[in-house]
C-alpha cells in the first residue's frame, strides 16, 4: 500500500477524532451562547444532580455510550443530543478532509499545496459554525447576526490565503462573485414578493409596489429572517459557484413558503444540508 494513501486515512481518522472533540465545544456553544453565557470559562455540569462533570464523563461520543446514556453520579438519562452533535460534527470532519485528502502535506515531499490545505481548514471552521448556528436556530427559532458574520469573516481569511499561490486568486474570487450575486438577486427577489410574517398575506401587486412586504421583512419580528438570510448570503459566497447551487435552490424554495413559525426552527438545518451537499456534489471550487 503506497505510504502517502496511508497517511491520507491517518489523517482523515485524526481529524475526524478532532471533529468529535469540536462537537463537545460546540455543545457548549449552543446551549450557552443563547443566554449569553461565556463559552471559555465555566465546568460542565449534570443538568439533573450538578455534579461537576470529571474528564472520565467527557470524552466525545464515547463517553455517553459507555455510559449508556446516564449521568454516572445521580443516573439521571442524557439528552442523546449531545452524542449526536458530538457525531455529526466528527463525521462532517471526516468525509470532508478525505474528499479533499489530496491536500495533505506530506512532510519532506516536494510540492505540499499548503494553500489548498489551508482551505481545509477554513471549510471545518465554516461547518462548524454553520451546525451551531443551525441548533441554535433549532432550539430557540431566533438566528444571529454573528453567524453569518463569522462565515463572511473566514471568506476573507480565505481570499488571503488564496494569495500565496496566486494563480488561484481569479477563479476563487470569480466563483465567488457569482455565487453572491445569485444569492443576492434570490434574496432580494424574497425581499419584495415573500409576505415573511406568519399572520400576514400578500394581497396584491399593489402591496408590492406601496414596498409593504419590505417593510415587513426589516420589522422587530423577523429579525430571525434576516439573520438567516445573511448566513445564507455569507454561506453561498464561501460555497462558490457551482458548489452553492444546491443551497441557492433548496433556502429559497423553503423560504419562499414564508415566516411560518413552525418553518423557522427548520431554516438553519435546510441551509446546512443544502451547503453539505454542494461541498460533497461540487469539492474544491472554492473551498
Amino acid at each position: 500500500m503506497d505510504i502517502y494513501f496511508v497517511f491520507q486515512i491517518i489523517n482523515t481518522i485524526l481529524i475526524g477524532v478532532f471533529g468529535l472533540v469540536i462537537g463537545s465545544f460546540l455543545n457548549v456553544c449552543i446551549y450557552r451562547i443563547p443566554e449569553g453565557r461565556t463559552i471559555v470559562r465555566g465546568h460542565s455540569m449534570c443538568m439533573t444532580c450538578g455534579h461537576v462533570l470529571g474528564p472520565p464523563d467527557l470524552v466525545p461520543l464515547f463517553s455517553w455510550l459507555l455510559l449508556r446514556g446516564k449521568c454516572r453520579y445521580c443516573g439521571a438519562p442524557i439528552a442523546s443530543r449531545y452524542a449526536k452533535i458530538e457525531g455529526l460534527t466528527g463525521a462532517v470532519f471526516a468525509l470532508l478532509a478525505w474528499q479533499r485528502r489530496s491536500a495533505y502535506p506530506l512532510p519532506g515531499m516536494p510540492g505540499a499545496d499548503l494553500p489548498a490545505f489551508a482551505a481545509l481548514i477554513f471549510l471545518l471552521a465554516a461547518s462548524a459554525l454553520i451546525i451551531t448556528a443551525m441548533m441554535i436556530q433549532k432550539d430557540t427559532g431566533k438566528g444571529m447576526y454573528r453567524f453569518g458574520i463569522g462565515v463572511s469573516i473566514l471568506l476573507l481569511v480565505r481570499f488571503a490565503i488564496a494569495f500565496l499561490k496566486p494563480e488561484t486568486v481569479s477563479p476563487l474570487f470569480a466563483a465567488s462573485a457569482k455565487a453572491l450575486l445569485a444569492a443576492a438577486v434570490l434574496t432580494g427577489a424574497l425581499v419584495i414578493f415573500s409576505s415573511h410574517a406568519s399572520r400576514y398575506r400578500l394581497l396584491g401587486f399593489s402591496d408590492i409596489i406601496a414596498g409593504r412586504t419590505v417593510r415587513i421583512y426589516f420589522s422587530a419580528e423577523n429579525h430571525s429572517v434576516r439573520t438567516m438570510d445573511l448566513l445564507f448570503l455569507a454561506v453561498s459566497a464561501s460555497l462558490g459557484f457551482p458548489a452553492a447551487i444546491p443551497c441557492l435552490f433548496v433556502y429559497t424554495i423553503v423560504r419562499a413558503g414564508g415566516n411560518r413559525k413552525d418553518l423557522l426552527p427548520y431554516l438553519g438545518i435546510i441551509l446546512a444540508l443544502s451547503a453539505f451537499a454542494g461541498a460533497v456534489i461540487f469539492p474544491g471550487v472554492v473551498l
